[in-house]
């Protein structure tokens, strides 16, 4: 029972929601729904129905002692979803307005820990304002089945249990398969929920059917529905499939969190918004449902755009063309969650799935500057996968690498979850070849020409050159960046590290480093709360503000908005290590290495100071001597003649002291500040101690 009621303390209305006794028939029930109701009023999400107390009141009867239990809740005015399915569907554009959102929310509960269980039409509510808000998250209903229930409305749950695998429970409509066994349920579930709602909104059906509850359950646990684009020709074929992985029965091959789908369908709004744009500013279009491409110049003057052609494949085998199909579109999503890149839609280049055609031409053709290809060729059980990245504009081949695996029809969602990270990391983190070709590209154009997108491409250049006129270059252009953009999350991100680095390493160093990059790093966050980029930023602050735990929350962050960007997972990891976890941290610079071969050498810094740290100390020389290729600095000076001085080898020792020295004069006086800046106090006198046998007397010593 729900009511609409009036807070007088607050002054507002709510919705007041009665539970039924039955959820607290025992002290453990009445526990279990009292810590979930408490999670969900910690959540704080726009398309999250709010939660905002759990009130108990004593019966008013004179002859009951029972006492009743209200969820005070914010009141939604609007319509339920499932009013506004129309037959055959919603449009396109009203599809993505309400499921872009609606997975956002979803996505959000999911990384507190929280899942739905009932993702339904009914529980979506989309408000007079056109807000969409999930309803009844986490929190079930039970209502008394019937002997023969209607499929839209059948009983929450059958059982009070709320958590326990054994218990059926949900719509069944709605249900994934393991909900249907019975079974074990996470935030693939919902996935699959997720699923079943949207084909519902593209379709105006749900994609399983039957006459009873048995035969509803029956059809999820066998039957695979019609694709959509068999149902809508005017559908994009990107949107099939990513329903298709929705509706995967086996969990593990679904998407594995709500905020990759929530990634597909923003992208995909994009396109749609981009070639409906195309259309208005060119007076041809194709005939069909898909809109044209926008033209060359349309594009050339936005920046520097990246194309991906759909992948080749040879021979008529219907798996390996499915795994072309789904490497190109993924790499497309996957360099899509770079938000400092400018990504064309997979529909503007499917025109090129059939033709062989001259790269540079295919640049002037769509306006990209850098145009990826790639090849799949299957000899018996394995695969060749060939892929390269090529300027557009010169010709040049940028990167190219080949993959070699093992194929099987019935892993090719385990093979491209393999290779699609590896090829985006490798073009796109911060020493990816695209900022670094984009940045070269830039770096002798004055600062006074650069619009703030260029000035933040160019600003990559600073973590391959390293220098205090590079920093300083970096650092004007990122002002004056956003200055002129202040809404670009990217720019006040980068700016933030810029500030870092003041602190960091003192380069250009003016008053209150960390309380500038603090500034800015929120910036970022509050102009794009889902922008990876933005919480790396804040997590380098955070650190070096020493509130680790704060850190740690915006560094997890920042990894799961992006778990293909190498460099942000290699550096989060870093700090992650520093910061007392080496356990963690080690496996996320390990992960960071794989993603990206083409790191730096401070890539081997965990490495380095765990072994260090653990006294094997001839394997921490082996790793330090990997980092050799990186720029001389003088953490990477001060690990090797510390590690140097605890082997007792002092004419190597006392050579890495001097070049210590070369690098920073000053070391000997300001070295234990610097390093007590890095690392835990413990570390920090460890390190000096390696110092002082190869013969450098710290100060304050």
């Amino acid at each position: 029972e729900v009511y609409r009621a009036r807070d007088p303390r607050l002054g507002r209305d709510v919705a007041v929601k009665v539970l039924p006794e039955e959820f607290f028939e025992g002290e453990e029930r009445r526990q279990r729904f009292e810590r979930e109701a408490r999670l969900l009023a910690a959540l704080n999400h726009p398309g999250i129905a709010a939660i905002y107390s759990f009130e108990e009141i004593p019966s008013s009867s004179s002859s009951s002692s029972s006492t009743r239990h209200l969820l005070v809740m914010e009141l939604i005015e609007g319509e339920s979803l499932d009013t506004l399915i129309p037959p055959g569907g919603l449009t396109l554009s009203q599809f993505l307005d309400i499921s872009v959102p609606l997975a956002d929310a979803i996505s959000a509960a999911h990384e507190r820990g929280i899942v739905h269980r009932d993702l339904k039409p009914g529980n979506v509510m989309v408000t007079r304002e056109g807000r969409v808000k999930v309803l009844d998250f986490g929190l079930a209903k039970l209502e008394s089945p019937g002997p023969s229930p209607d499929l839209t409305s059948t009983p929450t749950e059958s059982r009070v249990n709320l958590t326990s695998e054994g218990q059926v429970y949900g719509t069944v409509a709605y249900m994934s398969p393991e909900q249907a066994r019975a079974g074990k349920v996470d935030a693939r579930s919902d996935v699959f929920s997720f699923g079943v709602v949207l084909y519902q909104m593209l379709t105006g059906e749900r994609p399983f059917t039957g006459a009873t509850a048995v035969d509803m359950i029956s059809s999820i646990l066998r039957d695979k529905p019609p694709s959509v684009t068999d149902l809508r020709a005017d559908l994009p074929p990107h949107l099939a499939r990513v329903l298709r992985r929705c509706l995967e029965k086996d969990p593990r091959d679904r998407y594995q969190t709500s905020r990759d789908v929530y990634n597909e369908l923003k992208e995909l709004r994009a396109e749609t918004a981009s070639s409906s744009s195309a259309q208005l500013s060119s007076p041809q279009s194709e005939v069909g449902a898909r809109a044209r491409a926008p033209s060359g110049p349309i594009l050339a003057d936005e920046g520097f755009w990246v194309a991906v052609l759909p992948f080749k494949h040879g021979g008529g085998n219907a798996d390996l063309a499915t795994l072309a199909e789904g490497l190109s579109e993924e790499v497309v999503a996957g360099l899509s969650r770079f938000s400092y890149l400018r990504v064309i839609t997979s529909g503007s280049t499917q025109r090129y799935a059939d033709q062989a055609p001259d790269l540079r031409e295919v640049g002037k053709e769509l306006g990209a500057r850098y145009v990826m290809s790639g090849k799949l060729r299957q000899v018996g059980a394995r695969v060749r996968i060939a892929v390269q990245l090529v300027d557009a504009a010169t010709g040049a081949q940028l990167w190219a690498e080949t993959y070699e695996r093992p194929f099987r029809p019935d892993a090719i969602f385990e093979l491209q979850d393999d290779v699609v990270p590896r090829i985006v990391s490798t073009v796109a983190d911060w020493y990816g070849a695209l900022p670094h070709s984009m940045s070269e590209a830039l770096r002798n154009k004055s600062a006074d020409q650069l619009s703030s997108y260029e000035a933040l491409l160019r600003s990559f250049g600073y973590y391959e050159i390293g220098s205090p006129e590079a920093h300083a270059a970096a650092r004007q252009g990122l002002e004056r960046a956003v200055q002129q953009a202040p809404e670009s999350a990217d720019s006040w991100a980068m700016l933030s590290f810029m500030y870092g680095e003041e602190f960091r390493f003192g380069m250009n160093a003016l008053p209150d480093p960390l309380g500038r990059a603090l500034q800015a790093a929120r910036r970022a966050v509050d102009a794009a709360p889902s922008n990876h980029f933005a919480y790396a930023s804040l997590a380098q602050v955070l650190y070096f503000r020493k509130e680790f735990d704060a850190f740690r929350t915006a560094a997890e962050r920042a990894i799961a908005l992006n778990p293909m960007d190498g460099s942000t997972i290699e550096y989060m990891g870093h700090l992650i290590a520093f910061s007392g976890d080496w356990e963690r941290g080690y496996e996320l610079a390990e992960r960071g290495r794989e993603l990206n071969p083409n790191y730096p050498g401070w890539y081997w810094a965990v490495p380095f100071h765990n072994a260090y740290r653990n006294r094997d100390y001839a394997g921490a020389r082996a790793l330090v001597l990997r980092s050799k290729n990186a720029a001389p600095n003088i953490l990477l000076c001060t690990m090797l003649a510390a590690v140097l001085g605890q082997l007792g080898e002092r004419e190597a020792a006392a050579q890495a002291v001097r070049e210590l020295l070369a690098v920073s004069p000053d070391w000997a006086r300001i070295g234990r500040r610097v390093l007590e800046t890095w690392y835990q106090p413990e570390h920090v006198e460890h390190l000096i101690d390696g110092l002082r046998k190869a013969g450098l007397e710290m100060a304050g010593e």
